[in-house]
């Protein structure tokens, strides 16, 4: 069972019997700390108000068969890839547009993997992130945050270790690096010579290349959405990518950026990725 110590925030894995029908101590081994994890009881059933309309009724549960995956992001082409690419690595996918609905399911079904908009309607992403990680019956569940995290300050720290989320991902994530972190997160999914684990300078560097071009994003969106709607993104944009690029520069190993575009291809896969979303919504094809 994976588990996570409340007082030092340590993630650990011990030798459980589940599900638990007794009561068990374990001792977190980093700093010793003393839990006790008691079987889950089933709570009464409640009255629904009359006004209230039915939610997880409605939803049914996924056959255990394979992983299962939860997407709680509002309705989006962005929404629309994640689902389709965690199909086709075997997951059963479910997607909710509120924290509330997302985290019952969450924990009715004890999910493998959720990924939640850090700014979900009603409960917020980083909300269902700490209750997930709160819920020892869910020391399994991966968290995976979308979105920025900091929007005041400029080129982010990692903020992979707020919330206890166990990645972070923006918007214009290349489909390689996806699978790369769905299968670092879960070892056996994808095939091994497919999807090789790159060493972690490179998986920060391609992070720090994410945020960069969030800051990007959340400063200057008029001059974003006119260079996407010019096609001069580039040129409109060049003190600013010239500014992050010297930012990168000086935070990436010298080996990395002589051996890859990592920069350059993050920019270019979110102008395509952009492209493409408004030819789908001129034509009427979004999904």
């Amino acid at each position: 069972m994976d588990l996570t110590c409340k007082q030092c925030g340590a993630r650990f894995r011990a030798t459980i019997p589940e599900p638990l029908t007794r009561a068990v101590r374990v001792a977190c081994p980093s700093c010793s700390n003393q839990m006790v994890l008691k079987p889950a009881a089933v709570p009464a059933a409640m009255p629904r108000p009359a006004n209230q309309p039915p939610t997880l009724q409605n939803t049914p549960l996924p056959q255990r068969t394979r992983r299962t995956a939860v997407i709680a992001d509002e309705p989006r082409p962005f929404r629309s890839f994640l689902a389709e690419h965690l199909r086709r690595l075997g997951f059963d996918v479910t997607m909710f547009e509120t924290g509330e609905p997302a985290i019952d399911f969450i924990r009715r079904v004890r999910a493998d993997l959720a990924i939640v908009n850090v700014y979900l309607k009603g409960r917020l992403g980083v909300e269902v992130t700490e209750d997930i990680r709160a819920d020892s019956s869910l020391g399994g569940t991966r968290v995976i945050l979308i979105g920025a995290l900091f929007r005041a300050n400029r080129f982010r720290a990692n903020p992979t270790n707020l919330y206890g989320a166990d990645e972070y991902i923006e918007e214009q994530i290349p489909e390689k690096e996806f699978r790369q972190i769905i299968r670092k997160l879960f070892p056996q999914v994808g095939h091994t010579e497919e999807l090789p684990v790159e060493p972690k300078e490179y998986d920060e560097a391609r992070r720090l290349a994410r945020l960069i071009l969030s800051d990007i994003v959340i400063y200057h969106p008029g001059k974003v959405e006119v260079g996407i709607r010019d096609d001069n993104f580039f040129d409109v944009l060049k003190n600013e990518i010239a500014e992050g690029r010297n930012y990168y520069d000086s935070r990436v190993p010298l080996r990395v950026r002589q051996n890859t575009e990592i920069f350059s291809e993050t920019l270019q896969q979110f102008v395509r990725m952009k492209r493409e979303e408004m030819g789908r919504l001129m034509t009427g094809t979004d999904q």
